[in-house]
């Protein structure tokens, strides 16, 4: 992911962390293929419009996102995953493996964290 742009970079960390909840610096600086530094500039500049909050220390340091924030649509709604998995589990017999797995990743990918 290093050759994306400092903006789709930033947009996909924004996308990380709502999935996640929290992140360190590392962690994301390994998934995008750029260094801490570039993290933390971009950590910087998502502050101005993205409610995150950066926490120092080993263990419980790193970038949270504040609250229940979450991106427009970014999920399904509840009655969408209920649909899908009423039809997942309507079809799973006829599904073979790798379509089950893609079937199961969308509802876990669109599904808003617990």
């Amino acid at each position: 992911m290093g050759s994306m742009g400092a903006t789709e970079r930033q947009l996909e960390i924004i996308k990380y962390l709502c999935r996640r909840r929290r992140a360190t610096m590392s962690t994301l600086a390994d998934e995008f293929g750029v260094s801490v530094r570039t993290i933390q500039r971009d950590i910087e500049a998502l502050t101005l419009f993205i409610p995150l909050d950066v926490k120092a220390g080993r263990y419980e340091g790193g970038v949270y996102v504040v609250g229940d924030y979450v991106m427009d649509r970014m999920y399904m709604a509840e009655k969408e995953v209920n649909v899908l998995l009423k039809v997942q589990e309507l079809i799973k017999p006829q599904l073979i493996e790798s379509e089950r797995l893609i079937l199961d990743n969308l509802i876990k990918k669109y599904s808003k964290p617990a």
